[in-house]
């Protein structure tokens, strides 16, 4: 019979790793105004600037209003400026700032510290391994995200 903490159900394991990454990194990025919510759109945007809010909503999976809440807390910081775009006026193009560019490092390096630090008791194979296969699970949940969204819209009458 195995142990009761084998019987956890993998989405209850990827819960805890979410709730406490954004914990611990709310907590290490308090002293700059940051919160983890804000952590993916400036890593995000120091990969491509110029980005619409609404590319980002599709990005992450979630609510345009909840990106524009985050782009607006990041816009009141300093960090990012949104700017419309004069060929689509309803679209909003988001770009870091010059303090934006220079706490990306930061942030970048504060993940990066958290990451080290939760698979610390893991050799580089076994780090390597759990990055593979939580990488296969990801894109998993995401084509069932992908194919729900396509089989929906077909159904639908224009």
């Amino acid at each position: 019979m195995r142990p009761p903490h084998e019987k956890i159900p993998l989405g209850a394991l990827v819960s805890v790793i979410h709730r406490t990454h954004h914990i611990i990194i709310d907590e290490r990025m308090k002293r700059y105004g940051l919160s983890s919510g804000q952590l993916f759109t400036l890593i995000h945007l120091a990969h491509q600037q110029g980005i619409t809010q609404e590319t980002l909503a599709r990005r992450f999976h979630v609510d345009k209003a909840t990106v524009a809440r985050a782009v607006r807390r990041l816009e009141d910081a300093g960090y990012i400026s949104r700017t419309v775009d004069p060929e689509d006026r309803r679209a909003v193009r988001i770009f870091l700032t010059e303090n934006g560019e220079k706490i990306v490092p930061e942030i970048v390096r504060i993940d990066h510290e958290w990451e080290k630090e939760v698979c610390a008791d893991l050799t580089d194979e076994e780090q390597t391994m759990v990055r593979t296969l939580l990488r296969t699970i990801a894109q998993n949940s995401l084509d069932i995200i992908l194919e729900n969204e396509y089989a929906g819209n077909e159904n639908k009458t224009p």
